[in-house]
């Protein structure tokens, strides 16, 4: 179709024609306009189509079947729950009602300072938590990294464990998340998956955990591959020749290990993801030899941590609900979906009704249980899949010349990778070309925040650990909205909400723009807006206005007609009527030295660093920093 023809009903589409039209729609403006980057800077276009699919590597294969792009083969995934209340007695009691709630398995995070899981001190306190638990209908997985847990929950098992327990053995996990590992970390991993192997062959004794990758920052890509250098570091140890009876073959090692990924609200990006994991994975297990029946990857999936805000916590609901549905999508075997309250504090039961009942609902209700890889088939997706395997190929790549990811880590190069998205993505968000709602974009101030439990206090003295032999920086989780929230606590400690007075310029049809995102960025900082939308019929009024709500910080809103026009005087006007601090609402250009001689301090627009500018506004409002 032509651009000077009208689309008839049958005719066949041309992308050449339908480009022009797009072209002709941008009116000059670069093709470049439509295109997307993912944070690993993959282009995303705007039209995909059969020739994007090029090659012999792009055919997915059947769900359940190698290269396992699409899938274990069913639809269906394991509604498996985080559980990690500091009283062991109250995590019982929390199982045991998600269990009835339809939790189908359980994830016990175990501290035992009681900090960030259940604080399981000894055998005594495991047992106390998994009381009244039928594990051969609910089988559990252990988040605890050591391996004292682990034994603990296998002599439970007694020789026999239901399909879907994971002991999740994580010594690399741990030297990511804490900095620290016992030299004879991997090789006793490697024999206590042996064991289980051996004993317990439906469960799985190793957790490649590439979550903190995510938590701290980093992107889709650099997930995969250092989940890829993680699993093939496990499959190193537990292969080597030095373990000689214990040693395993690779189809029992690559049984032996299960994946941990977080998810975020990005559906396809992280559908992606997950697909690009097990067909990455796949070519692992076959370059070590594997048969094609053995290089499924079990792959939990866990939504995001660092999406989650304090603030307009509700809006947390449609972020969880986002990444579950693109686990549910990339084919997670199992979603762990975090309460709406996990970035206030310890969830009520309540908020643990709508974590799992998301679940719910996207199994039964949206029916996403009854379909085998929804997204496969689409040209995006089917090629985003394999950019982003290739990106993460490349990364693992380096990360294997530098010795193998725990050599890497020695060296911070992983820590460096992730450092880098990280300070990019911060950056975007703290200009707001990337938006937090409820955070950075539409805050609503004075909002009340859900309930949570209170956290007890335990003295607890658990074992003492011997000292570590691997020690350095570990990849720190982090959450976008933090530093906006942080300079919205601040102006709530006061008694009263600090406050801008508006001084609009002309009607409101003119100052509105200016002025609405103006109340925006103020409130993304704790700030409150004087008249946002008041129209002043003079200077005159204007003025009377400030004086009456004896407002020590304005700013001007207007057109940059207006401002041409009466800004100087504005400025001079409020400044002298008790001012203190005077913005203006848009990019100054050519007049900024005359505008700031006459007494504006500050201009705020689109593209700056929002923290910064309103750091600067806090001092002015005489905020405490």
């Amino acid at each position: 179709m032509s651009s000077d023809k009208t689309l008839q009903l049958g005719e066949p589409a041309d992308e050449a024609d339908w480009r022009a039209l797009v072209e002709q729609g941008l009116k000059g403006a670069a093709w470049s306009r439509l295109v997307g980057k993912t944070a690993d800077g993959i282009p995303l276009e705007p039209l995909y189509r059969e020739p994007n699919m090029h090659t012999a590597e792009d055919v997915s294969g059947m769900p359940g079947a190698a290269p396992f792009v699409r899938g274990a083969g069913a639809g269906a995934w394991t509604i498996r729950q985080a559980f990690g209340h500091p009283d062991p007695a109250r995590t019982n009691d929390e199982i045991l009602a998600d269990l009835q709630g339809g939790v189908g398995a359980i994830e016990l995070v175990i501290d035992p300072h009681g900090k960030k899981g259940v604080a399981i001190r000894d055998e005594a306190d495991f047992d106390l938590v998994l009381a009244g638990v039928v594990l051969e209908a609910a089988p559990v997985s252990l988040d605890a990294g050591g391996q004292r847990a682990a034994e603990w929950l296998a002599g439970k098992h007694k020789g026999v464990a239901a399909p879907g327990t994971a002991y999740n053995v994580d010594p690399i996990g741990t030297l990511m998340r804490t900095g620290e590992m016992d030299r004879y970390g991997l090789l006793e991993a490697a024999l206590f998956a042996a064991r289980i192997r051996a004993t317990t062959p439906a469960a799985t004794a190793i957790r490649v955990d590439a979550r903190q990758v995510h938590e701290a920052g980093g992107t889709e890509a650099q997930e995969i591959a250092t989940a890829l250098s993680c699993g093939v570091e496990y499959l190193r140890s537990m292969t080597s020749e030095a373990l000689t009876v214990q040693r395993l073959a690779i189809e029992d090692a690559g049984a032996s290990i299960a994946f941990a990924m977080a998810v975020g609200p990005d559906v396809l990006i992280e559908a992606a993801k997950l697909r690009a994991l097990r067909l990455c994975w796949a070519r692992v297990l076959e370059a070590s030899g594997a048969s094609p029946a053995a290089r499924a990857a079990h792959i939990h999936a866990f939504t995001s941590r660092r999406m989650m805000t304090r603030y307009d916590a509700w809006t947390n609901i449609l972020r969880v609900s986002t990444a579950a549905f693109a686990a549910a999508v990339g084919g997670a075997d199992d979603i762990t979906t975090y309460p709406l309250t996990d970035a206030l504090g310890l969830p009520t039961p309540f908020s643990r009704r709508v974590a799992r009942n998301t679940q719910h609902v996207l199994l039964e209700e949206c029916r996403l249980g009854h379909v085998a890889d929804p997204a496969g088939g689409s040209w995006f997706v089917e090629k985003l899949t394999r950019d982003l395997a290739d990106n993460a190929w490349a990364i693992m790549q380096q990360i294997e010349a530098r010795g193998g990811i725990v050599a890497a880590l020695q060296a911070g190069l992983p820590q460096d990778m992730v450092a880098t998205a990280r300070t990019e993505r911060q950056r975007a968000i703290a200009t707001r070309r990337e938006t937090i709602t409820g955070v950075t974009d539409y805050p609503l101030l004075d909002a009340a925040m859900p309930a949570t439990e209170p956290r007890a206090f335990f003295s607890a003295k658990p074992t003492p650990e011997p000292p570590p032999d691997l020690k350095f920086a570990p990849l720190a989780p982090i959450r976008w909205a933090a530093p906006f929230e942080a300079l919205r606590g601040r102006a709530e400690t006061g008694s009263a909400r600090p406050a801008v007075f508006f001084a609009n310029l002309a009607t409101l049809a003119e100052f509105a723009p200016r002025a609405q995102w103006s109340r925006n960025l103020l409130a993304s900082g704790g700030v409150g807006s004087i008249g946002p939308e008041e129209a002043h019929a003079t200077m005159e009024t204007l003025i009377d206005a400030l004086r009456l709500t004896k407002a020590c910080v304005a700013i001007i809103t207007g057109t940059d007609a207006r401002y041409a026009e009466h800004a100087e005087n504005a400025a001079q006007r409020l400044k002298a009527a008790g001012a203190d601090w005077v913005l203006l609402a848009g990019k100054p250009g050519e007049n900024e030295a005359k505008w700031r001689a006459a007494g504006v301090d500050q201009f705020v627009f689109a593209g700056q660093d929002a923290i910064k500018e309103l750091e600067t506004l806090h001092v002015a409002l005489r905020i405490a920093l």
